[in-house]
Formats: C-alpha cells, sequence, structure tokens
C-alpha cells in the first residue's frame, strides 16, 4: 500500500493508459511534451500524442524514438 501511495505522489505528469489489444500504451508527458510507450514507431503513435497535446492546445511533433517508446515535442499550432 505504501508503494502505492508514494508512486502517486512522485508523478509530477499527466499519464493516461489506452488499452489496445493484450497490452496497452501509456501516454505520459505535460504541456512541452508527450512519451508514447509501447509502440513500433511514431506513426502509431501519432494519434495518442496528438491527442494529449490537443489537451493543451497544440500539436505533437515527432523528436525521437527510444526502444518501444515515441516520444514527441507538444508544439503550437498554427
Amino acid at each position: 500500500m505504501a508503494v502505492v501511495i508514494l508512486t502517486g505522489c512522485a508523478m509530477k505528469e499527466d499519464a493516461h493508459i489506452y488499452p489496445v489489444g493484450l497490452f496497452g500504451q501509456r501516454v505520459v508527458g505535460n504541456n512541452a511534451y508527450v512519451t508514447v510507450s509501447n509502440v513500433w514507431n511514431e506513426m502509431d503513435a501519432l494519434p495518442l500524442a496528438d491527442k494529449h497535446c490537443a489537451q493543451y492546445g497544440r500539436a505533437a511533433r515527432f523528436n525521437h524514438m527510444e526502444r518501444s517508446r515515441a516520444i514527441f515535442d507538444c508544439v503550437k499550432s498554427n
């Protein structure tokens, strides 16, 4: 129980889990960036990243991949 409480206190970012198939993608970020875990490539992650960034009036721009994680910057949309 203490681990759950301490983990919750340590999170500084918005985390959303979108279940897809047997394994789900995890979306973590803020108004400046977003990371989508458990994806094959940036195109698999783009819809979730765009949805996250849109909450802040921004659009997702691909930055790089790290293993099965796609990292996007949330940039001002034109």
